[in-house]
């Protein structure tokens, strides 16, 4: 029979017991651990040089479970651009501190050609100087490298934006008596280059008085009550000079944290800018002017100063005038049209705004207004403002009408003194002329020898000066145009020019032209009359062309002759010598609008260009009409 066990026998067994389950459950938790944190484990035996892996480092690599291979293969897995540093970490291993424990952080190449950063531990064992056997743990930590290059390149972009925004930098304790700042700080504040620490102290002394008041409040408000601190400050430099700086700063974990960046340039050019407003002001009121600001996509108006309210008649309290309101209330109806297109065309160009308009008012006739102004950004955004002035222009405009029908009552004197005239030498110069040759002609029998001759010759010359008075007279007095039409009227003056004084002369004429307002065909026929007479004076040409067309809204009116042409200037152009007939064509298209272009014709001769605008708004206009019109004025 065998004895029952001792309290001792079972104490051993029971302690046994434990410490297999002890070794089982710190295997079981290394299991664990390895599956939780995907940790590969390889393990090398050189004497058969042949190289494990487990699962889990089989999935790193991209190998199937349970592969084997040799170690030089095995090796190839490194990256070629990592295996120097890898053979160094080796060797570092065989004598150091640790023997044959190394580490280190390369990138791997799967089998599927993607690269991996790997974090490995690994121990070499060694029979005297022989190395036996490698045992090690493999990490993938791709992402955490990701994201630490990353961090790294946004530290990078932050620094170089930073430097580029000439923005320093600084942090503090909040009740630190230094700040540590950055080089662009340091330059900031006029420091020399490497400063890292500034004591606080010293740069408050160097802050006027008023702006280190409003500094201490902002810096209470952020310690105390956790309000961002923003704040511009002057700061004395160190060369005597005064530089502008503007602050931001927040508090985390009980640290200040901030920026400053030079704003000198900017102040400056405030200040300059309030100064130049100041100059506007004054010179808009010593010009009487009003001055104004809008914004066309919230119709929002700023009258700038008191004379903008008189000329419109509008109370101060009442406040500015929206374009809306402008166009409903003010604007007379027949220069909408005109307004509108004006102001859309300089917003649409970000050009220039210049506009004459009339507006009616509570109080008193229309008054004329000249609107001037140019489209800018607002405040460096997309969005455009107007700024512009406006004058009062009524008194100018009633001159301008005034003068206007002063210069056409003298141009239908001159017309009605030029019939005049024209009639004179036609029924008695002439006729005196016609007496006198019949005289001679009489007379002649009785001459005899070289008398005969002098009798031809002052025959010749009183039949000359006849047909060049006759000519003058028709220059002087065409056919009656209200009577004919302009088409006709200028067909039997070219005929009758052509007759009288040998110019061959052709005429093409839009038929359109008989529909325009009589002021224009009275301008146009003139126009061609004082060319005409030009070209008989001065150009000793034989031949002319005259075309008259409509093209758009514009009448061009462009006389062709082949004479001597005009004299060059040593830059190419005509050297134009005014005479009454020129002056007198750039007379009447100023009356309308017009405008003359003269140029040399090729091989010879000059080219008379006239544009005149088609006014069609004239073409019933009676006298009543333009005296409503002047009194609007």
């Amino acid at each position: 029979m065998t004895s029952a066990p001792s309290r001792e026998d079972k104490a051993k067994v029971a302690h046994r017991v434990s410490g297999a389950r002890s070794v089982a459950d710190r295997d079981e938790l290394l299991r664990l651990a390895v599956d939780v944190g995907s940790i590969g484990i390889f393990e090398t035996d050189f004497e058969s040089n042949e190289t494990r892996f487990s699962s889990e480092l089989c999935s790193i690599l991209g190998l199937l479970p349970g592969a084997r291979m040799s170690y030089k293969r095995a090796a190839l897995f490194f990256h070629e651009e990592d295996r120097a540093v890898v053979r160094q970490s080796l060797d570092a291993a065989e004598g150091g501190a640790d023997k044959g424990k190394w580490s280190g952080i390369y990138r791997i190449v799967r089998t599927d050609g993607q690269v991996r950063w790997v974090s490995i531990q690994g121990r070499r064992f060694y029979r005297g100087r022989e190395v036996v056997r490698s045992i090690g743990t493999v990490i993938d930590v791709t992402r955490l490298k990701e994201t630490e290059q990353a961090l790294r390149k946004s530290e990078l972009r932050l620094r170089l934006a930073l430097e580029a925004a000439e923005i320093g930098t600084f942090e503090a304790d909040t009740s630190a008596r230094e700040a540590i700042i950055d080089d662009q700080e340091a330059r900031l504040l006029g420091l020399p280059k490497g400063t890292t620490t500034v004591s606080v102290e010293e740069l408050r002394r160097r802050i006027p008085a008023e702006d280190l008041l409003q500094s201490d409040a902002k810096q209470h408000r952020l310690v105390n009550d956790k309000i961002a601190y923003q704040h511009e400050f002057r700061l004395r430099m160190p060369d005597g000079s005064e530089r502008w700086l503007s602050g931001r700063a927040d508090i985390r974990s009980n640290r200040i944290f901030g920026v400053n960046f030079d704003i000198t340039r900017h102040k400056l050019a405030e200040a300059a800018l309030q100064g130049s407003e100041a100059r506007l002001r004054v010179a808009a009121e010593a010009a009487n002017l009003g001055v104004f600001e809008w914004d066309p996509d919230l119709d929002i108006t700023v009258w700038e100063n008191d004379r903008i309210y008189e000329i419109f008649a509008r109370a101060k309290s009442a406040g500015p005038v929206g374009k809306q309101e402008f166009l409903e209330k003010y604007l007379h109806p027949s220069d909408a049209s005109n307004f509108e297109a004006t102001l859309q065309r300089a917003k649409d160009t970000r050009g220039r705004l210049q506009v004459k308009c009339r507006i009616r008012t509570t109080v008193g006739p229309m008054r004329w207004l000249q609107i001037e102004g140019k489209f800018e950004p607002h405040n460096g955004t997309g969005r455009l403002r107007l700024i512009g002035v406006v004058a009062d222009i009524t008194a100018q405009r009633r001159l301008e009408m005034r003068a206007k029908r002063l210069s056409q009552r003298l141009q239908m004197i001159q017309d009605e003194e030029r019939r005049n005239i024209a009639q004179e030498l036609h029924d008695s110069t002439v006729q005196h002329l016609v007496a006198g040759s019949l005289t001679l002609t009489a007379l002649r029998s009785d001459a005899i020898g070289d008398k005969e001759v002098l009798w031809k010759e002052a025959e010749g010359s009183f039949a000359e000066a006849i047909k060049e008075l006759r000519t003058f007279s028709y220059l002087m007095h065409p056919p009656a145009l209200r009577a004919r039409g302009l088409g006709l009227a200028l067909r039997q003056y070219v005929e009758g020019v052509s007759t009288r004084s040998g110019l061959h002369i052709t005429l093409r004429c839009n038929a359109k032209v008989d529909a325009l307002p009589f002021r224009m065909q009275r301008a146009l026929f003139r126009i061609v009359q004082e060319a005409v007479a030009n070209v008989y004076r001065h150009a000793s040409a034989s031949r002319a062309t005259i075309t008259c067309r409509l093209f758009k809204n514009s009448i061009h009116v462009i006389v062709v002759d082949d004479g001597r042409g005009m004299a060059s200037t040593r830059h190419g152009r005509p050297a134009l010598h005014h005479g009454m007939g020129l002056r007198g064509i750039k007379a009447r298209l100023d009356q309308v609008g017009g405008r003359l272009i003269i140029r040399k014709a090729k091989p010879n001769g000059t080219i008379l260009h006239a544009t005149l605008p088609i006014a069609v708004a004239d073409a019933d206009r009676t006298g009543r009409a333009a005296r409503i019109e002047a009194e609007g004025d």
